[in-house]
């Protein structure tokens, strides 16, 4: 599994993990909107092959995603905004998320046939 180190959190985002265990390659990071009502949790493991990202509006959880057999994390950059976009491939269907960080907090999901 590819997945950016807590450098390129740190360079990109301004983010150091709240949790880390080297052992699990695991890390967690939490992104507060500047109005502060909305929030977003991710976590993934390198070991595990798993990612999680929560979304919450005013403490309350709005969106939870949460998968194993992540292929690949990574940091993207484009004109719409940065965030992390992630690859599952699920018994041979790919599925993929993305989470926006900036400039606003979001979550998109999805898997398309490849049949």
């Amino acid at each position: 599994m590819n997945f950016p180190s807590t450098n390129d959190f740190l360079e990109n985002f301004g983010l150091e993990p709240l949790e880390e265990d080297p052992s699990m390659a695991y890390c967690r990071y939490v992104k507060m909107a500047p109005a502060e009502e909305l929030e977003v949790d991710i976590s993934f493991s390198a070991v595990a092959d798993s990612f999680q990202a929560v979304l919450r509006c005013s403490r309350r959880e709005v969106v939870t995603l949460s998968s194993e057999k992540v292929r690949s994390i990574k940091i993207q950059n484009d004109a719409l905004g940065s965030g992390v976009h992630v690859v599952f491939d699920i018994h041979g269907v790919t599925s993929e998320a993305l989470v926006k960080l900036e400039p606003e907090l979001n979550i998109r999901w999805w898997t398309l046939r490849s049949e």
